[in-house]
């Protein structure tokens, strides 16, 4: 069984340098794919990605910053996959994909994941992924884009069960106990981009978001939903306390 001892890193805007080790129980690369997957091809993709791409982001991204892909994303994926019993070749295109899927806030901030899934094309056959897969890495980054439904922003993977571990992944901080600190960093991006928001206007954004929020893998919700409704819980005290 694979595991993964990840230290929860503060939320910074830029990664550590070397983020991505081949030692057990360090940040960044999960320690035991080797046991199921093809450890060099994503090792390799790894310290790549974060090399040229995730260290030229913009600093002003304190929540979408190489943190985010090294210390959230890419473990989370590899804990998901896991759980849910996905084979080798499969685990290795959702890690690929989460490795870059922000990869696009190097040309855009709004509408980034068509820019991601196009740098991963240009990428991956680099790095002995044949086309059918990178066809596929393409379209799970895609799913995690954010999309407006009666009234809520959400991602809407499908029936796809590798866009449905990615976007789980990508949105773990929501069930974890550090989630109030890691909006606040969204909060402060959102403000460098001109977008912000009153304390009231904040916590019913958040509380919309949450509520509407749903995992989409067995393995999340018993590792993610108690502390999401924990969370969604303070967050309407918080309001109450405005109102």
């Amino acid at each position: 069984m694979i595991q993964i001892q990840m230290p929860m890193p503060k939320r910074e805007a830029t990664a550590p340098s070397s983020a991505i080790q081949d030692r057990p129980g360090e940040a960044g690369f999960p320690p035991a794919i080797g046991a199921t997957g093809d450890r060099d091809r994503i090792r390799a993709l790894a310290m790549h990605v974060e090399t040229n791409f995730l260290a030229r982001l913009p600093p002003d991204l304190l929540y979408h910053g190489p943190h985010h892909t090294l210390l959230d994303v890419f473990p989370a994926v590899d804990r998901l996959c896991e759980g849910e019993a996905v084979a080798p070749g499969d685990r290795d295109m959702v890690l690929a994909a989460g490795l870059f899927h922000d990869i696009g806030f190097l040309e855009t901030y709004d509408g980034n994941e068509p820019v991601g899934a196009r740098i991963a094309g240009e990428t991956l056959p680099g790095f002995g992924f044949p086309p059918p897969e990178v066809s596929r890495v393409r379209t799970l980054i895609l799913s995690t884009a954010m999309k407006e439904v009666d009234g809520v922003w959400r991602q809407v993977p499908g029936d796809d069960p590798l866009a449905r571990i990615l976007c789980d992944a990508d949105l773990d901080n929501l069930g974890r106990d550090d989630f109030f600190g890691v909006s606040a960093t969204l909060r402060r991006e959102l403000s460098n981009q001109g977008r912000d928001f009153t304390e009231l206007q904040w916590l019913a954004r958040q509380i919309l978001f949450v509520s509407q929020q749903e995992w989409f893998t067995d393995t999340q919700r018993r590792a993610r939903q108690a502390g999401k409704e924990a969370n969604l819980a303070e967050l309407r005290r918080q309001l109450s306390g405005l109102l």
